[in-house]
């Protein structure tokens, strides 16, 4: 049993500062008639700051401001709260939430890029500011006199008071506010200045200078300066650039540990912390998810974003980020998840369709709680599920229909998806990335290309492994995913796992893989063959790969009591929607061969419509590429939940198959769908275009 209620996270957005008062109960009063056990809110600082060190929460001078009140009137409607302080909460506000003050003027506590410039802050009209370094003491000194005010009335509604605040959010998408690149942070002298937070880990890190794994020998660790730029030893001396990225993985955990502890300190009590992210390609990088989650206590969030309608690539994206979520995490949720858009445009509309396509989705993939984000419209922000007045729109059913879903599932806490195989989740691959990539927030690019890694492009191992989940979805088969670097011992939970490779690895992780295959799994290797350790050393990778021969894609040979089966290419590299059919057969065919059919399947004919073509008459349109996914749920005392989700843009009959049911029932929980009966495992189901299904399983 989890230790967390996440039927209990399920919540939406409210800012009250950004509404009227008299508004404030008719907004909560709809965000309960939506089933929703709970709401978030930020409490900005740059909002409740009426001079330095001076703060209102008592609506003296503005009644928006009365953050007392707002607490009154949510406990009085028995909801619970995540309360959001910051110090940065993005939010399209000016600053992102900080005074003016403390992002502008002649401060030494500014984030510095390799170039020494300054890295420019968050804003919108403004267009003014620089981004605080986490660590200075000068900012945690501002942050905390800020964060004992605001616990100062937080504290007196935490649920250990008998009060709604059962969440604190520890800061809001941090990640240099979005400033992450290789060299576009933090070169501050608190970090990399002698005895800085660079020097210090380095100390903690090894147990001697002379020990350092790189290419010069140093007498000190105060003479080491960290990467500014990928030269001509990126090969030679490959960890000392990983070092750097490892180094601000810790000093960001680091910064969420010093904020916890100030919330401990004001008198915050019986409140579970969490930090959230926002997207990033490769995910979790230069972010991590376990350090995070070892910071906060163990919640760690992602904030989802995709336009209506969510296309096959939306989708695909959404549900690999869950996966590799669960691969490290102890419970996988979304702390914002598209509610609304940030645009205010009328023509810029959120189906209600599109909301509940998206959401029953993500549950699909195993996201356990959504924070829908927003609740209502405000600047910046239009088509919420309510207005900034509580007038109902149609998503406001979206999320009833929901949050009904769940709570027709009692076990709903304790399921969890069953998966045929998995996809490994490495790392220095990704480090390897991150070292070229200008953005890594830009979640709708994906660096291939500089550095190269002894012939291989940084990012197309990364390219293989995202396109490795939609493979084996158009297959038949639901990919989970392993943490070959931070969850390893989960490679145990699956009989079958592709490695997406490059041509180095660390022998650590090489000797997990071998022990795996003795073990009886079986290893597809895609790509080039690990030939090298990261230090370039030379690497005997699994005794070395299996015979190519015979015009086929893939070789195999058995080792120990597992197999080995290698591509010389790369097979998944093609855009979402772009897939080789080809490919998918043979990867089915590969499937089939080792593990048996899937847990559950869908499929559906090839998906053909007549189009309107103007002057020139009408044309065909097709689909070959299976897109229809059924997950199956298990847990909580037997329970089972099969999710089946439509991606086509067409509504199509999916049969649905069962490998260990032969009679039994799928009982509509949510969705547009009817009750089916099973015959020999299998039931035909019509599913309404970009539409998910709920059923509960009954034999």
């Amino acid at each position: 049993m989890c230790a967390f209620d996440q039927s209990g996270m399920f919540a939406a957005e409210v800012q009250y500062w950004r509404l009227e008062p008299d508004a404030w109960r008719k907004v909560l009063e709809r965000a309960c008639e939506a089933g929703l056990p709970g709401l978030s809110s930020y409490v900005p600082w740059e909002v409740h700051e009426i001079e330095p060190g001076r703060f209102e929460f008592d609506g003296s001078t503005d009644p928006r401001k009365n953050l007392i009140r707002y607490l009154d009137l949510v406990k009085e409607l028995g909801l619970k709260l995540a309360y959001r302080p910051g110090p940065f909460v993005c939010n399209e506000m000016d600053w992102g939430g900080h005074p003016r003050r403390i992002v502008t003027g002649d401060h030494d506590y500014y984030v510095l890029r390799s170039d020494g410039e300054r890295a420019q802050g968050y804003h919108i009209a403004k267009k003014e500011g620089w981004q605080p370094s986490y660590l200075h003491p000068a900012y945690l000194d501002e942050v905390r006199t800020w964060l004992t005010a605001a616990d100062g009335v937080a504290a007196k509604y935490t649920t250990a008071a008998g009060g709604p605040i059962h969440m604190c959010n520890l800061d809001n998408e941090l990640s240099y506010i979005v400033r992450d690149s290789m060299f576009g942070s933090d070169y501050n002298e608190v970090v990399v200045g002698e005895g800085g937070w660079y020097h210090t880990w380095l100390a903690q890190t090894y147990e001697s200078p002379r020990q350092l794994p790189y290419a010069v020998s140093y007498d000190s660790y105060d003479d080491v300066s960290p990467p500014r730029a990928v030269g001509d030893d990126v090969e030679t001396n490959l960890r000392w650039y990983f070092d750097w990225i490892a180094c601000k993985e810790d000093l960001l955990a680091a910064y969420l540990r010093k904020l916890r502890d100030m919330h401990d300190e004001a008198g915050l009590a019986g409140v579970r912390y969490y930090t959230n992210l926002n997207p990033h390609r490769p995910e979790g990088i230069p972010t991590s998810f376990k350090k995070y989650a070892e910071a906060t206590g163990g919640l760690v969030g992602y904030d989802f974003y995709r336009n209506p309608w969510l296309k096959y690539s939306g989708y695909s994206s959404m549900t690999r980020v869950l996966k590799v979520m669960e691969a490290s995490l102890p419970v996988v949720w979304s702390a914002e998840f598209m509610g609304g858009w940030w645009m205010t445009a009328m023509e810029k509309r959120i189906p209600q369709s599109h909301t509940e396509f998206m959401s029953l989705s993500a549950l699909a993939a195993g996201c356990k709680a959504i924070s829908w984000f927003m609740f209502h419209d405000r600047d910046s922000w239009g088509d919420s599920p309510v207005s900034e007045l509580g007038h109902k729109r149609e998503n406001h059913a979206a999320l009833t229909n929901v949050n009904a879903v769940v709570k027709a599932i009692p076990e709903w806490d304790d399921l969890a998806p069953v998966t045929d195989l998995a996809i490994v989740y490495y790392r220095p691959y990704m480090w390897h990335c991150h070292l070229g990539d200008p953005m890594p927030c830009n979640d709708n690019e994906l660096h291939v290309g500089a550095p190269a890694l002894w012939g291989s492009e940084a990012g197309a191992s990364v390219r293989e492994f995202e396109g490795a989940f939609r493979i084996a979805q158009q297959a038949g088969y639901t990919a989970g995913c392993v943490d070959l670097t931070d969850a390893p011992a989960r490679l145990l939970d699956y009989r079958f796992v592709w490695l997406p490779a490059e041509p180095f690895m660390e022998p650590e992780a090489a000797r997990l893989l071998d022990e795996y295959v003795k073990s009886g799994g079986v290893l597809l290797v895609t790509g080039p063959w690990p030939e090298r350790g990261v230090d370039g050393k030379g690497l005997a990778f699994l005794g070395g790969p299996p015979a190519l021969g015979g015009g086929g894609r893939f070789a195999s040979c058995e080792r120990g009591a597992g197999a080995i089966v290698w591509s010389r290419e790369f097979v998944a590299t093609s855009d979402p929607g772009e897939e080789d059919v080809a490919v998918v057969r043979e990867v089915r065919s590969l499937l089939e061969s080792r593990i048996g059919a899937p847990a559950v399947d869908a499929t559906t004919p090839v998906v053909r419509w007549k189009t309107q073509m103007g002057a020139i008459g009408h044309g065909w349109k097709e689909e070959p590429r299976n897109l229809v996914e059924a997950v199956l749920h298990e847990g909580g005392g037997g329970a089972r939940v099969v999710f089946v989700a439509n991606i086509h843009d067409r509504a199509v009959r999916a049969t649905v198959s069962l490998r260990d049911v032969a009679a039994g029932r799928l009982e509509p929980v949510g969705g547009d769908a009817e009750r089916v009966e099973l015959a020999d495992g299998a039931a035909t189901i019509a599913i309404d275009r970009k539409s998910t299904v709920v059923f509960r399983l009954v034999e």
